[in-house]
């Protein structure tokens, strides 16, 4: 059984290849099934295959940066459960337009434990 809850299916996107190496291991322990990739390039194909039930997005990446993959995977899934993660201060008009779109939530990096686990349980209800 995972960490507070059920086994949820995670798609975890983030440029950050020790970012995203811990958060997968830790997502994993705590008995999830977890895709990790490293950009949104592929998020929308790769989302249509696994049909996550939660989607850890990270904000700034080089190319398609998060806006812009959230932006897709909503226009591909209305309901998705999109939850932003960031070290940095975001841009709070791109911000507002994602909650306006339904944006799931936000993470700050370092991201702590507890609060993603908390996360996981809250959208999982």
């Amino acid at each position: 059984m995972a960490a507070g809850g059920a086994k949820r299916k995670i798609l975890l996107i983030d440029d950050d290849y020790d970012f995203l190496e811990s958060m997968h291991l830790l997502l994993v322990m705590d008995g999830h099934d977890v895709i990790p990739i490293s950009d949104g390039r592929g998020a929308v194909d790769i989302y249509r295959e696994f049909e996550p039930d939660i989607v850890l997005l990270d904000v700034r990446m080089p190319g398609i940066d998060g806006f812009e993959t959230f932006l897709r995977l909503k226009r591909h899934d209305g309901g998705a459960k999109i939850v932003f993660t960031s070290s940095y201060a975001i841009n709070a008009e791109r911000y507002k337009e994602a909650r306006s779109k339904s944006l799931s939530g936000m993470l700050t990096k370092p991201i702590e434990p507890a609060a993603l686990r908390k996360a996981i349980r809250t959208l999982a209800k």
